[in-house]
């Protein structure tokens, strides 16, 4: 699971923080990195993590940038949810978007096996 994401790319302000304030205590930045964190290995636990460049590609990175801060923001709104094992449920939007992201990542996912594949059977008939 790779980190891509910071808490100024849009956490701060879903859970209605100005990206500068400087108001925020070190715990909360904390809370808000770790959910974020968090966020981040759920979804790509949940789509896959074999394409490289997936999540930072023009394409994709403003819905996973929205499905990991919303998540994100959930965790953070409700901190006993990581502590005590309680289960968050995950929204159906959120579930949507991942969906989505999944429909892409096979599609990406086909097509680099297609060309990895058109490339061997060249490379075998020189």
């Amino acid at each position: 699971m790779t980190a891509y994401l910071k808490i100024t790319d849009g956490l701060k302000r879903s859970l209605g923080y100005l990206d500068e304030d400087d108001s925020l205590d070190e715990g909360l930045k904390k809370r808000m990195t770790g959910a974020l964190i968090a966020a981040e290995s759920y979804v790509q636990g949940a789509i896959g993590t074999d394409l490289k460049d997936f999540y930072t590609s023009e394409e994709n990175k403003p819905l996973y940038t929205l499905v990991c801060n919303a998540l994100a923001a959930s965790y953070v709104q409700n901190p006993v949810s990581i502590t005590s094992g309680a289960v968050v449920t995950v929204d159906a939007v959120t579930n949507a978007v991942i969906g989505q992201l999944r429909g892409r990542y096979a599609k990406e996912l086909e097509d680099q096996d297609g060309q990895d594949t058109e490339s061997k059977s060249s490379d075998s008939e020189n």
